[in-house]
């Protein structure tokens, strides 16, 4: 390999053995830092062993201080405060808009620029931390205080007391627990690519729980069955589903316990004896898996970041391909696949001469006719076709009830013969009035 890639770590590991450490013979001075570079020189993993700066130092203290809290050992000792001089002006501002009190500035940085002397702090608070603030002390004393208030807000509306004895098991009260058994709950981890994961450990504490795997589809469901949950399916800029709507769904499930979200992240408190009710969601995976249908977590739909019940290998294959169910007004939307590519292939088959631009235009005008008219198709027509998305759509009353959802499903692919049918007869007729056909 060549040396300018490796040039500078302390030792070098093949990846594929996946050291949880760093190898034995990888000397670390006490209180020096490894730092870790995966894909080195292709299957290699660097180590590089250096002196911490302050900033590191005081940032990797906080952290054994905290995991010290939580196991109930001593914070070891801080170090030496050399450079906290320099951050006086930012440590007299939070002081004098917060008291001295509730924060820890963790780091802080400062330039000159256009503003005068502008700053990039990270601070930490009694009720965790409050990220990267950047500007003037005063504009990162200010935004703090706004923070701190926002969340004192979030704590008093929540109401996370137990439901048996009134206890106030918030994260700011003087306990976190009573005499009822209730449980002051917060996840200990999630994975920022699964929130939902976030709820694995609370179902311990939760009667009748499912296994996770079960229980993450039960909420994913639930996020679509229910009308009071709105999720931003369609703005690929936000998060499909968030802690807010992982909360309302965990409110239907296990309505017996108090679940929130405070400063953006999930709080509960669960009872002893809080007990799982699937409702709805269960009832619908129940019914989609007696029928071969598999939930998954990638929509057909490209532009839809939704949940999706896909067709396995025991699926009838006279069902569609996949289907969703979502909230409507009055009870529940069912949209199933309307195969545009079959539809596609019909009409290049029926008019072989056509252009493929001039087909395509054909197809996307009668399309948007269907979709504008009061047509008489038997379900309506959601979706345009070059975007591997054509669906129909229609009201179900009870998504749950397998016979109910079997005959829809059917109905649904009645439906979609239907309007390949009247798709081929209008396509025809637009080109022939164009003068595109013979």
């Amino acid at each position: 390999m060549r040396a300018a890639l490796v040039r500078g770590f302390d030792a070098l590991v093949c990846a594929r053995h996946r050291l949880p450490d760093p190898p034995a013979s990888l000397v670390v001075p006490d209180g020096h830092l490894v730092a870790v570079t995966p894909n080195v020189a292709g299957y290699f993993t660097g180590y590089t062993v250096s002196e911490p700066t302050p900033a590191q130092a005081r940032s990797v203290w906080r952290a054994k201080a905290l995991v010290a809290a939580a196991t109930g050992r001593p914070a070891p000792p801080p170090p030496p405060d050399d450079d906290m001089s320099a951050w006086q002006p930012v440590i007299d501002a939070l002081t004098a808009k917060l008291g001295p009190d509730g924060w820890d500035l963790a780091d802080a940085v400062s330039e000159r620029g256009r503003r005068g002397r502008v700053w990039a702090v990270k601070i930490y608070t009694d009720f965790g931390w409050a990220g990267f603030l950047d500007g003037t002390p005063r504009q990162i004393a200010a935004e703090l205080a706004a923070i701190r208030d926002d969340y004192a807000r979030e704590i008093a509306a929540a109401r996370l007391n137990c439901p048996r004895c009134d206890a106030d098991l918030s994260p700011t009260a003087p306990t976190t627990r009573c005499d009822c058994g209730s449980v002051a709950w917060q996840p200990v981890a999630w994975n920022a690519n699964d929130w939902v994961s976030a709820i694995a450990d609370a179902l311990a504490y939760i009667d009748d729980a499912p296994p996770y795997e079960v229980a993450a589809e039960h909420v994913l469901l639930t996020c679509l069955l229910e009308p009071h949950i709105q999720l931003y399916a369609g703005d690929p800029r936000l998060p499909a589903v968030t802690f807010e709507d992982i909360a309302a769904a965990l409110q239907v499930l296990v309505p017996n316990a108090r679940w929130a979200t405070i400063g953006e992240r999930l709080r509960a408190v669960l009872p002893l004896g809080a007990l799982w009710e699937g409702g709805r969601a269960a009832q619908l995976r129940q019914a989609a898996s007696a029928l071969g249908y598999e939930l998954v977590r990638s929509h057909p739909i490209h532009d839809l970041r939704t949940p999706c019940l896909l067709a396995g290998d025991d699926t009838d294959r006279g069902l569609p391909k996949w289907f969703d169910v979502t909230a409507a007004d009055e009870g529940w939307q069912l949209r199933i696949d309307a195969d545009a590519g079959r539809l596609r292939q019909r009409c290049v088959d029926e008019h072989p001469d056509t252009d493929d631009e001039d087909l395509g235009e054909a197809i996307d005008q009668v399309l948007d006719d269907i979709m504008l008219s009061d047509d008489d198709v038997t379900w309506a027509v959601d979706g345009y076709w070059w975007e591997g998305s054509l669906t129909v759509a229609r009201s179900i009353d009870d998504p749950g009830d397998v016979a109910v959802l079997t005959a829809a499903l059917r109905e649904g692919v009645e439906a979609v013969a239907a309007l390949h049918a009247t798709v081929s007869t209008r396509v025809t007729a637009f080109l022939r009035d164009a003068g595109q056909t013979a």
